[in-house]
């Protein structure tokens, strides 16, 4: 199954004007940089994507959830299946850190380079 994270994401329903949309990604690329990340998903993972993302930690695992959300609507169950091989996600919603990490092995690559496109941005500049 040969597929880019964007046309999946759009395929799925999820356009650029979410925003939630750069901050999946970013999540994303955090966990396939370094997967021991998700063991502390809040401090780990969300505390930075909402920093990049200007907003509070509580509005990005907010956004997070609702990609899910739209993602699993609109077929997300069947891509999980296909995935992993496994039929468990047919009957599941699964938790933002599972999905995080399902596709953080499978676009790990591909959200990096994403990632850094959008920290090249001005909107997504860190702030202390």
């Amino acid at each position: 199954m040969e597929i880019d994270l964007q046309t999946f994401l759009q395929s799925m329903g999820i356009f650029q004007h979410y925003c939630g949309y750069p901050q999946f990604i970013l999540a994303v690329a955090l966990a396939a940089e370094n997967p021991d990340r998700l063991h502390n998903i809040r401090r780990e993972i969300y505390i930075p994507v909402a920093r990049l993302c200007h907003t509070e930690v509580a509005n990005a695992e907010k956004n997070i959830r609702t990609v899910r959300d739209v993602m699993m609507r609109n077929g997300g169950a069947e891509f999980l299946a296909a995935l992993t091989g496994s039929s468990f996600w047919k009957n599941k919603t699964p938790y933002p850190k599972e999905l995080i990490e399902t596709f953080a092995k499978y676009f790990g690559t591909e959200a990096q380079n994403l990632s850094t496109e959008f920290r090249n941005r001005d909107s997504f500049e860190i702030k202390f």
